[in-house]
């Protein structure tokens, strides 16, 4: 490893805590100015996989369980902002997609710890307990720092799901998230000699279970078709 090298590396990554300090604070204003309608609360509970160097573009393969916890504030029904909490164990065994690196480094096994902030697009009205909006597709994106054996690092994260609210006060969310890092050193095949041109990536998919609440009691206008705020 040279000095120009380390250099470079330390100056990217000093950009990149930037980028998501400024996130976090930028989003956190927004929150302060303008009304929310409900918070919620739940759990995360699914599937996570890696893609890089031992699994180059498999989906779905090799899973391991995920799950952690999430907090939402709702601006309304179409944005929301979240923040989530979420433990995985990352794997891949090189032998089923890449001999060029079995011999010498077999297999990945990782543990990934993440704490993320996204907003929410909803494509449809929805509220939580709203009979008249209780489905919609949605996008969502923001910023993430995780924590892995090998590295610490920040993360994009951006996905895809679906939202359902069953009954009153409970939401349900279907998703796909994939989690776009600025490192290669996930699955620590350049520390033996391999140089990849791309990036590794995590993917996060599953299902939160949140509950709706207020934490003041709303003195908005009543809307007489169900009887609920907004």
């Amino acid at each position: 490893m040279n000095k120009n090298w380390a250099t470079r590396k330390y100056f990217q990554m000093h950009w990149k805590s930037k980028l998501l300090i400024f996130s976090v604070v930028f989003m956190l204003f927004l929150s302060f100015h303008l009304k929310a309608q409900t918070f919620e609360a739940g759990a995360f509970v699914g599937g996570a996989y890696y893609l890089g160097d031992f699994n180059p573009g498999n989906h779905f393969v090799e899973s391991d369980l995920a799950y952690g916890g999430v907090l939402k504030y709702n601006f309304n029904k179409r944005l929301s902002l979240g923040l989530s909490a979420t433990q995985a164990n990352i794997s891949s065994d090189a032998t089923d997609f890449n001999s060029e690196h079995f011999t010498t480094y077999p297999n990945l096994s990782t543990q990934i710890k993440e704490l993320a902030i996204t907003g929410d697009f909803n494509f449809f009205p929805y509220a939580i307990g709203d009979k008249n909006n209780i489905w919609t597709p949605y996008i969502f994106g923001g910023a993430a720092y995780f924590l892995s054996d090998n590295i610490n690092s920040v993360s994009i994260p951006f996905g895809i799901g679906i939202k359902v609210s069953p009954i009153d006060k409970i939401g349900l969310n279907l998703f796909w998230g994939a989690r776009k890092t600025f490192t290669d050193d996930l699955d620590n095949v350049t520390s033996i000699g391999y140089v990849d041109y791309n990036y590794d990536w995590y993917i996060f998919y599953g299902l939160n279970i949140t509950f709706a609440f207020r934490l003041k009691k709303d003195t908005g206008c009543r809307n007489l078709n169900n009887g609920r705020y907004y």
